[in-house]
């Protein structure tokens, strides 16, 4: 069982992702904000779901300041936005991969499976 904080804005998504993840046996903590989300970080994760586009803080704020605090937490980010340049936004801002909306509960489960596996790469369905 994985402890994961999963960075989502639409409460509808946050609920599908998060049932999804627990029914996998992974305990879930939600941050509905990406300012919620930073509010979180001194907390240990064994990994980081995050949406990328949100109000305030988005979600790769989220993600520079998890890299710039130096913390080793994987990252997932997600997002509805499926072109080139956010994949390569994401991962040049520390995210390890990258998943694009919508998106089938299996290749969630793979993508984040991977990740705590610690196995490199993977940029997810476009």
């Amino acid at each position: 069982m994985a402890r994961i904080l999963l960075v989502e804005d639409e409460p509808l998504v946050a609920h599908l992702v998060r049932r999804i993840l627990e029914r996998a046996g992974h305990q879930v903590e939600w941050a509905a904000s990406g300012r919620a989300a930073v509010a979180k970080l001194s907390q240990a994760y064994d990994l980081l779901v995050c949406d990328l586009v949100m109000p305030e803080v988005s979600g790769l704020e989220v993600i520079q300041t998890v890299r710039r605090l130096g913390l080793p937490t994987p990252i997932l980010a997600l997002s509805a936005s499926v072109s080139e340049k956010s994949r390569r936004e994401a991962l040049e801002a520390g995210a390890q991969a990258f998943l694009g909306k919508p998106f089938e509960a299996q290749a969630l489960l793979a993508q984040v499976e991977r990740l705590l596996a610690g196995k490199p790469g993977g940029e997810g369905q476009g």
